[in-house]
């Protein structure tokens, strides 16, 4: 038997191959284990809590409905000016909200793109309602008077319009 002797350069290529099939054979058992298809496993890696962490103010209903999701896995609910708080976990493209007081838990599945946070409901393993969340530097949430005067508001001049 005779000794074959490798250049640098072909050690190089063989371990750098080696450790791209080690990265492949594990990101394939990962999505087996979690039943997501590649490209799902991308964006999910990619989508990281990081960009979740910050405020979000609802679209349908500004003034009434916000998160704040803090960097240390803790959550701020706000609906008017009550608030609630709890932990949070994500996992791929779910978040799952906790309250630790009644161990209650909601599921979402969630997407940000760009300043836009999805959130669609889970409840027993379907897709519900979704809502969305714009990126905001201050939340400006309003009291209930304040939003029962916007809707009376809304209301006489839809009344005024139609006459």
């Amino acid at each position: 038997m005779s000794n074959v002797k490798l250049s640098k350069a072909k050690i190089a290529i063989i371990v750098v191959t080696a450790v791209i099939f080690a990265l492949l054979a594990v990101g394939g058992i990962y999505c087996v284990a979690t039943d997501q298809s590649p490209a799902n496993a991308i964006s999910a890696a990619t989508a990281h809590q990081d960009k979740l962490v910050g405020k979000w103010q609802s679209q349908k209903s500004p003034g009434l409905s916000a998160y704040v999701f803090y960097d240390d896995g803790t959550y701020d609910t706000y609906l008017s000016t009550v608030n609630f708080s709890g932990e949070y976990t994500v996992k791929g493209n779910k978040i799952t909200l906790t309250n630790p007081n009644t161990s209650g838990e909601v599921v979402y599945k969630y997407k940000v793109k760009g300043k836009v946070l999805t959130l669609t409901l889970i409840e027993d393993g379907k897709e519900s309602d979704s809502n969305t969340y714009d990126s905001v530097d201050e939340l400006k949430m309003k009291t209930l008077a304040d939003l029962i005067g916007d809707s009376v508001k809304d209301s006489n001049t839809t009344t005024t319009k139609a006459e």
